[in-house]
């Protein structure tokens, strides 16, 4: 019986994963409309969703490991493949996992996308202020990272 729930459980928790991960897609779907519409309070009401969809998927993450150790499996990809082919509902179980890692994996390349886009109108910014300023061409300063960054005019108001 205790083996039912602990089953049960798992599976709540998969289908869970795989709904918020899903919502989380859709997300960064709409930050990415808000960025390219250049849309501020649609990009504001998309953070925020992005946020709560993240601490929902880390909170399923938690229990879903919880239970893993429970029934005595480690939460690593191998660990939670042997896991599910141990319980009766393993093709169901596979299924959802499948579907949760493909979610997120989607999610990291939606979320990386939309890391391009603000990185692209950063350096747009940039390149006016350098207009602006009277400063032409491209910037010749590196940072340690070995990225450029063009000193737009800062300077030093004093050492302490």
């Amino acid at each position: 019986m205790q083996a039912e729930r602990t089953q049960h459980e798992l599976q709540s928790v998969l289908q869970q994963e795989a709904i918020c991960s899903e919502q989380l897609l859709d997300t960064l779907d709409a930050e990415r409309a808000a960025l390219v519409n250049r849309d501020i309070d649609a990009l504001e009401i998309a953070i925020q969703h992005k946020l709560k969809h993240s601490q929902q998927l880390d909170k399923l993450d938690r229990q879903r490991g919880n239970i893993l150790s429970g029934l005595g499996f480690a939460s690593d990809h191998d660990s939670i493949k042997r896991c599910f082919e141990s319980l009766p509902n393993a093709g169901e179980l596979t299924g959802l996992w499948q579907q949760v890692l493909d979610n997120v994996s989607k999610c990291q390349i939606g979320n990386l996308t939309n890391g391009g886009i603000l990185e692209a109108g950063r350096q747009q910014v940039d390149q006016a202020l350098r207009i602006l300023r009277g400063q032409h061409g491209t910037p010749t300063l590196y940072n340690p990272l070995g990225e450029t960054s063009a000193d737009l005019g800062r300077r030093e108001l004093g050492k302490v």
